[in-house]
């Protein structure tokens, strides 16, 4: 048999069945005296609780309470018994050593008890005894709601099951925050070496020219085992990998893992597996964060079916994290390639402008040119020893010729 590191339990005897005030009776004097029950001190019983609000009652007489029940159970008010247990371990580990460690932590949790079940505080009536039994010490508690109104008495079996998976949550918060703490650092560090991978990456892509880059492609469009002349090999095979990654990506529209269509999902598998493979540091982080969600979860069930299944769902979770991370290094590539395309851009349009300069600074020059030849002609002809009219008159007709005025 496979348990919880805490046992919860809950049942009642339906009102409506004559010999329920009987038995319920007979409960309370069973929990309340029944051998190796921790005794309120200078009594013959162990019976305690609070028929109102206020601290715990170590009640004088266990058939006070008793009589209560009966007279509850005989106007149809349902009595629900429950019981938490633990093992002798786990019990020292939480310190219920004696009957007063008990009580303060019945107290502490009672509240869960009713109200999982409906039941407010200020109807609330409950009674309760330890029980020290050496393999499972256990707590039993009696408690019923004392409003007049009318109530279904079924109870849902998932009403114990929430009871008890709040009540593992409260008394054991601190290792469920450790373990909380452990994964997330697990978390943290799985981004951390991704970031620096897609960091360095996107630093080798950033020295490239388009053109380079464009070559590259066309390489790896040719040559499916094609990889980077980059200095580390595994980062070169995934960075190969991810410049493939992104041609089977769309450019436009949102990149997540759960959007990708099945044949790029593969691919993305693939990669998080070569991480996984290649990488210590990210193959550690991925167990560390698994094992602090299965040692989470024995404290919820011992069974290794079930934790081995819960352990499969978290190998899962971390390799979706690592897909993400991948895609983030897809989101990356895609960035690059609309700025290279906005310096490749740019770089056309500053040789069409270089161009443009030469070739008007040419015909400048060329214009020049002729000009001076035109003026040695006109001093050959002497043109700048005639009058004024004559050298104006001389002008326009050379004007054609390139000489401005």
């Amino acid at each position: 048999m496979f348990i919880s590191i805490l046992i919860y339990k809950q049942r009642h005897r339906s009102p409506n069945r004559k010999d329920t005030p009987e038995a319920n009776y007979a409960h309370v004097r069973y929990i309340a005296t029944r051998p190796r029950v921790l005794k309120n001190e200078g009594m013959n019983h162990g019976l305690f609780g609070k028929m109102e609000p206020g601290v715990i009652q170590e009640f004088k007489d266990w058939k006070e309470i008793a009589r209560r029940v009966y007279a509850n159970s005989r106007k149809n008010i349902t009595m629900y018994r429950s019981v938490v247990s633990f093992s002798e371990e786990t019990a020292k580990e939480l310190l219920l050593t004696d009957q007063k460690s008990w009580q303060r932590y019945i107290e502490n949790h009672i509240m869960t008890i009713a109200e999982k079940n409906g039941v407010k505080r200020e109807h609330l009536q409950w009674a309760s005894a330890v029980h020290g039994e050496k393999a499972h010490p256990h707590i039993h508690v009696v408690f019923w709601d004392t409003s007049v109104r009318a109530k279904n008495p079924y109870v849902p079996p998932a009403i114990p099951g929430a009871i008890r998976r709040q009540m593992i949550k409260d008394t054991f918060a601190d290792k469920i925050r450790l373990c909380g703490q452990v994964k997330d650092e697990s978390l943290r560090s799985m981004r951390k070496i991704t970031d620096e991978m897609v960091d360095e990456f996107e630093r080798y892509l950033r020295r490239m020219k388009p053109e380079q880059y464009q070559e590259i492609n066309r390489k790896l469009d040719e040559e499916l085992s094609y990889e980077l002349p980059f200095p580390e090999k595994t980062v070169n095979e995934l960075g190969s990998r991810l410049l493939q990654l992104r041609r089977a990506i769309p450019e436009n529209g949102r990149i997540a893992y759960q959007l990708l269509p099945p044949e790029v999902k593969t691919q993305v598998d693939e990669m998080v597996e070569d991480m996984i493979r290649h990488f210590p540091t990210v193959r550690e982080s991925v167990e560390i964060y698994c094992e602090a969600k299965k040692r989470q979860a024995a404290l919820y069930s011992t069974d290794p079916a079930y934790l081995d299944q819960k352990a499969g769902v978290y190998e899962k979770e971390a390799k979706k994290v690592l897909a993400n991370r991948i895609l983030s290094g897809v989101r990356m590539v895609i960035r690059l390639e609309g700025e290279m395309r906005t310096e490749q851009y740019i770089h056309d349009r500053k040789a069409i402008y270089a161009e443009q300069i030469i070739l008007e600074s040419l015909d400048i020059l060329a214009g020049v040119a002729d000009c001076e030849d035109n003026i040695d002609d006109g001093r050959k002809a002497g043109a700048f020893q005639l009058s004024k009219e004559a050298r104006k008159e001389w002008y326009l007709k050379n004007q054609d010729k390139g000489y401005e005025h």
